[in-house]
């Protein structure tokens, strides 16, 4: 069984709205995997952040569900403080996104834990977003 594993997210765009990118860096117990994906049309900075996320759900319920703690961290305020229900989410184009992102975390049996974290503390997902966006 797989202890713990920390999920790094972040999302990227140029320019903002522009064509997008996202990075995945997963570590822990074992385990080190990068991903960066790049995103279809054009897409902000928000919804770059939020793919991310959806992302980073969808491949620990493929992966990592027999993980005793998951967390994801990420640079996105905005997007930790939707998840975790502390601000209301009024933009009409992330809401159907905020929607998915708990749908798939709802599968789970465990909670996920995301939190926010400093741009300079995620930056090899950073870097992997941006990555993304060339490709």
């Amino acid at each position: 069984m797989i202890n713990s594993i920390e999920i790094y997210i972040d999302g990227a765009c140029q320019p903002n709205p522009g064509s997008g990118g996202i990075g995945i860096y997963v570590k822990g117990y074992g385990i080190e995997e990068s991903f960066s994906i790049p995103l279809n049309g054009t897409v902000t900075n928000n919804i770059a952040e939020y793919q991310a996320l959806i992302f980073a759900l969808q491949l620990i319920k493929r992966k990592y569900l027999k993980s005793e703690k998951i967390n994801i961290f990420s640079d996105s305020n905005l997007v930790c403080m939707h998840f975790n229900d502390q601000w209301k989410c009024k933009d009409k184009k992330l809401i159907p996104l905020l929607q998915t992102a708990k749908d798939i975390s709802l599968e789970f049996r465990k909670k996920i834990i995301l939190s926010y974290i400093p741009r300079e503390e995620n930056s090899i997902a950073d870097s992997l977003a941006k990555d993304g966006i060339k490709k």
